[in-house]
């Protein structure tokens, strides 16, 4: 009789079946059987097994006439297996070398079932998920008994992490599940959960599960993969009635209410799940519910602490809900969902004080500053930076709003830790008292951040190319040290234009590049004045872009600071981002900002330096990322140059107007709502009314509406009188008609602050309040209050328009004193150095930081 008896249920699996039995020949434990039991596959699978059992007697072929599905073929296995213990494999994951021998001698050691760990890897080789031991766990424990304590889950999932006594499953007539789609083994192990009376759970990772794009457990899934998992549901409460222990069926019902309905509206914005799959999931769910009573059962203790059984509490959320669509339905349930899960966790750090854990999530290798983060309630527990048992303080500190509750708050600490000395130097951290994982030298900390190769073989050939042109000697000798700045990829005349210009002038020796697209209306006009143009899109762009060490933008989507996908990149080392804005952050957009990887952001005023960086704000960033010292381009507006008799018009953009954009670049899907939008009409309005072409008569003016460059595909054919200048960046430089103009008009566009930098008047115009225009680009709204913070008048319609652009005309574009006196305590900085400091500051942010002893 076998040690093992390896149960594999197999259908065309012969792309990835000889490594399968190369992984298992190489088991360290050499007594076991394999059973491939092949369920009646089409391609080559069985004659491999045939050939491999024809020199190795421990693999065994059982063939099934007909396909029957992996339930069914384990089975057979379990009916067919001579060994002492069963696991189970399938054929295109790996087995480490002991995987089989440290789980047999487990089950020796134990006289137990054994669980152990896996890890989850993606088809580039790399650990996606690490499974670890749930922590405190008795050495030897009853999963019925530990369930109430660490979840029912983790005992009823990873089928092939577990060593099962054969006896165990035969005496109980324990099988898989049959005729399912998915969750065959789920069942097996609801059938077993309360026979297991002695259980040990390893650390050992047994199982390495390959999340490949083509493989066998890379599954979409349809309305009838959702209700095989409910039905496991449904299975596991009949053994728990049976068991007296309804409340882990209650809690193992809840835990697939929290994943499921997510995963279909997942699939959903995918397109692959449709209304009709969740109509049929709500079905499956419902079923379960009333079959085994559950709402008359939880709904007293919902109603005191709804976030106790929050996957429950969004069953009812759905049933209640008056939504039309069953996709609608879910979607709601889904908002409540998160927010009860976001409350339980935050009560639980409440109850602790802090979360005790800290991740060190980046390290700044240039300035050799390490960032720790962790969650406490409303104050930070104590924490000691040692360097070899000597205290130092942290670079930096901020303490951001995560959470505000019923009588408390939920903040992040932000560490930024100097690894300051030489290797021989050990550094820690402990945080109210605990060790938070940190006890390394400088050289270990840099290792745990390195790239790691890639083996990119099987990469697509473009990409291949890509990553060999890019490690060539000719581009990285071209691009050594390279400074790349971008605005836009479609147009520039932006605060990367201008800093290129002024260390083009000032550090010609630097080796700076400036990427814009071959066919941009800028194009010709920088090459003509000797700037080193890359064209966008191209490979030789993708080439700067892996190979530089700055990247220099006024602008922050994704396609700027990621171009390309890092699974196919992540061993090249990625550039410093340092973004010098295209406007003044006036309003809360942490959402957005913290998802995005500055290394450093120049800021324009004080109040917007100050509402990033201070205590209690939302955003990620410290003073360790935010420099103060002005836009680039404003060094433009103190250049004397004659005015002319120009009122300058130029709103915001609206994120509700704008087209579909594929995320690649700037330009937007055309849409054919716009020309009817309020927007427009509102503008179209003003310029109708006989008053504003009165004013520019009498005072012998010219307008120009410059649209905003989501917008200038319109502007041809915006309705607008042919008196209205209609203007956008490809008509030549907005910086040039700005200097020019005299008064400017706008509704919440920070090119305001540009015109306040020149002194010169503005008039708001806002049709609509604060609150429903930052509602309607889906912000938060800022610090920013028109009316005591702006630089003009704010008129809430055409009459006071009027009024106040007549005065700003009056006054021959000369700002009042009120509003100078504004601009004056706004910017730190009025002068024409903006380009040299933000150029001393991307130097000084790429030195080492100078710690100081902790005093």
């Amino acid at each position: 009789m076998a040690k093992v008896s390896v149960v594999v249920a197999m259908y065309n699996a012969q792309a990835w079946l000889q490594r399968f039995v190369v992984a298992l020949q190489n088991q360290e434990l050499d007594d076991f059987e394999v059973l491939m039991i092949d369920d009646a596959s089409t391609d080559g699978s069985a004659a491999m097994v045939e050939a491999v059992a024809a020199t190795d007697p421990r693999f065994r072929l059982i063939r099934l006439s007909v396909n029957s599905g992996a339930g069914v073929a384990r089975n057979k296995g379990i009916v067919e297996a001579t060994g002492e213990t069963i696991c189970f494999a399938d054929p295109d994951d790996l087995l480490p070398e002991r995987s089989l021998e440290v789980r047999y001698e487990a089950y020796k050691r134990y006289n137990a079932v054994v669980r152990a760990c896996h890890d989850e890897i993606d088809g580039n080789g790399s650990i996606r998920n690490h499974e670890k031991r749930p922590a405190k766990l008795p050495e030897v424990f009853s999963p019925a008994d530990e369930a109430a304590r660490v979840g029912v889950a983790p005992f009823l999932c990873a089928h092939w992490t577990w060593l099962f006594p054969k006896s165990l499953l035969h005496r109980y007539a324990i099988l898989n599940g049959e005729g399912m789609r998915t969750a065959e083994d789920i069942v097996l192990l609801n059938r077993l959960f309360f026979h297991v009376t002695r259980m040990v759970w390893i650390p050992d990772t047994v199982y390495y599960w390959m999340k490949q794009k083509d493989s066998l457990s890379t599954t979409r899934y349809s309305a009838e993969h959702y209700a095989n998992y409910f039905q496991c549901c449904d299975i596991f409460y009949t053994e728990a009635k049976r068991h007296k222990r309804i409340e882990l069926a209650d809690a193992f019902f809840d835990d697939y209410l929290s994943v499921y309905p997510a995963h279909l509206i997942s699939q959903a914005v995918q397109g692959i799940s449709t209304e009709a799959d969740a109509r049929q999931v709500i079905t499956a769910m419902t079923s379960v519910a009333e079959r085994h009573n559950v709402f008359q059962r939880r709904l007293p203790a919902l109603q005191k602490n709804p976030t106790r059984n929050a996957g429950i509490q969004r069953l009812w959320a759905v049933l209640q809900s008056k939504a039309t669509s069953s996709l609608a339905k879910l979607v709601e349930s889904q908002h409540m969902f998160t927010r009860l899960v976001q409350e339980r966790q935050f009560e639980a750090i409440r109850t602790l004080g802090w979360n005790q854990q800290v991740s060190f999530d980046r390290l700044d290798q240039k300035a050799r500053l390490l960032r720790a983060r962790y969650l406490f309630c409303d104050n930070p527990p104590e924490e000691r930076f040692l360097q070899n048992g000597t205290p130092f303080q942290p670079a930096h500190t901020k303490n951001r709003t995560v959470y505000t509750g019923r009588n408390f708050t939920i903040l992040e600490r932000i560490l930024w830790l100097p690894l300051t000395g030489e290797d021989n130097v050990r550094y820690a951290l402990t945080v109210g008292g605990l060790n938070a994982g940190l006890a390394h030298r400088l050289s270990e900390v840099q290792a745990a951040f390195a790239p790691a190769p890639l083996d990119d073989r099987a990469f697509p050939p473009d990409i291949r190319a890509l990553r060999h042109l890019a490690r060539s000697s000719v581009m990285q000798k071209k691009f050594c040290n390279a400074w790349m700045f971008i605005d836009k990829d479609t147009e520039a005349d932006d605060n990367a234009e201008h800093l290129y210009r002024w260390v083009l002038r000032n550090h010609p020796k630097l080796n700076a590049w400036f990427v814009l697209n071959r066919n941009s209306h800028d194009w010709k006009r920088l090459e003509s004045e000797g700037f080193r143009l890359v064209p966008h899109g191209e490979m030789e762009y993708f080439a700067l872009h892996l190979n530089c060490t700055h990247l220099i933008s006024s602008q922050m989507d994704q396609y700027i600071f990621r171009p390309l996908n890092e699974c196919y990149t992540s061993d090249f080392v990625k550039p410093r981002f340092v973004c010098l804005p295209h406007g003044v952050t006036k309003d809360d957009v942490s959402d957005w900002f913290n998802s995005i990887p500055f290394d450093l952001f120049v800021a324009a005023t004080q109040d917007e330096a100050r509402s990033i960086t201070a205590d209690q704000s939302r955003y990620i960033m410290s003073e360790k990322e935010v420099r103060l010292g002005g836009f680039p381009r404003y060094d433009n507006w103190l250049v004397p140059v004659e005015r002319e008799n120009i009122i300058f018009i130029m709103p915001t953009w609206r994120a509700d107007l704008v087209g579909e954009w594929d995320g690649k670049g700037q330009r937007r899907a055309k849409n054919p709502h716009f020309y009817s939008s309020k927007f427009v009409q509102m503008w179209k309005g003003l310029f109708d009314d006989p008053r504003m072409k009165q004013l520019l008569t009498q005072h012998s003016y010219r307008v120009v509406f410059f649209a905003h460059p989501c917008f200038e595909d319109y502007i041809e054919d915006m309705p607008f009188p042919d008196f209205v200048e209609k203007r956008s960046k490809r008509y030549g430089s907005m910086i040039d008609i700005m200097r020019k103009s005299k008064v400017m008009i706008t509704d919440f566009s920070s090119v305001a602050y540009d015109m306040a930098y020149m002194r010169k008047p503005v008039v708001y115009y806002q049709y609509e309040n604060k609150s429903d225009f930052t509602r309607s680009q889906r912000w938060v709204s800022g610090y920013i209050d028109y009316e005591t913070m702006g630089f003009g008048p704010v008129c809430r319609d055409k009459d006071a328009l009027f009024a106040a652009l007549t005065d700003a005309v009056r006054a021959d574009g000369v700002m009042p004193e009120v509003y100078q006196n504004r601009a004056e305590n706004t910017f730190a900085y009025h002068d024409a150095r903006c380009c040299e400091r933000a150029f001393n500051f991307i130097i000084e942010a790429s030195q080492p930081f100078n710690a100081k002893l902790q005093r």
